[in-house]
């Protein structure tokens, strides 16, 4: 496999040299560029597009999540700050990590790793129909060369992962999948699965509540902003609700 490209943008000079030093240490890896900004990360990439930004947040004029939300085509984005409260919001916009300053070095090595993987796969797949859909009540993922059947029931709910999906299922097993939510969307019934967020989807049927800003599915609690609220009660409530007069 080719190496990883990967552009670093941080307004601190301890956290670029910092990021530098540890991705030198991972193989087949490639640094395009080291950016003071987000502006300059912009600029850069328009016509560099690499494989992985690493972003921090709050840098001066534009912020590392402006960026990412202002981006047509988006690489895979990993973002570190010393701010928590961040974290959501990066995964909003399908971040494979928020790694939380000081940096530790593992944890970043592998969120790379990760990257990796997903390359590999879009690589290996990129021939293949990776996802189809049936008329029943299931549908079939591709997997280590072969086609394999997962029943509607068998599904919590799926994860965007960029290009990617992530499907949990009930028995604990997570398989990764290389189609888009969007394109994912077309071919689940929406009888069936409904988009709660941004980054989710789930299936109506293995939900157990629903509260004022998330859906509870037994011990799993997923959020979703208040875009979604009006989507969610009528897709998953609707007139299911018990009324205290008829």
């Amino acid at each position: 496999m080719r190496p990883i490209t990967y552009v670093i943008a941080d307004d601190e000079a301890v956290y670029r040299t910092m990021l530098e030093s540890f991705l030198q240490a991972l193989p087949q890896s490639k640094c395009l560029r080291i950016c003071e900004n987000a502006l300059e990360v912009s600029s850069f990439i328009h016509d560099n597009p690499p494989d992985v930004l690493l972003l921090d947040i709050e840098m001066p004029g534009l912020s590392g999540l402006q960026l990412v939300k202002s981006l047509l085509k988006q690489p895979y984005v990993i973002f570190i700050s010393s701010h928590g409260e961040y974290a959501l919001d990066a995964f909003e916009v399908d971040a494979i990590d928020f790694i939380r300053k000081p940096i530790p070095p593992e944890r970043l090595l592998r969120a790379m790793e990760k990257v990796r993987t997903l390359l590999q796969m879009k690589e290996d797949q990129a021939t293949l129909e990776n996802f189809r859909a049936s008329p029943d009540d299931y549908f079939f993922i591709r997997e280590d060369g072969a086609y394999v059947r997962i029943n509607y029931d068998e599904v919590l709910y799926i994860e965007s992962l960029s290009d990617f999906v992530k499907i949990y299922l009930r028995n604990k097993q997570e398989k990764l999948v290389l189609v888009n939510l969007k394109n994912l969307l077309l071919q689940l019934p929406s009888s069936e699965f409904v988009r709660i967020s941004r980054t989710h989807v789930v299936y109506k049927k293995a939900i157990t509540a629903v509260t004022k800003d998330s859906v509870i599915l037994h011990e799993i609690q997923l959020p979703f902003s208040a875009q979604y609220a009006a989507i969610i009660n009528d897709a998953i409530i609707g007139n299911k609700a018990i009324k205290r007069h008829a």
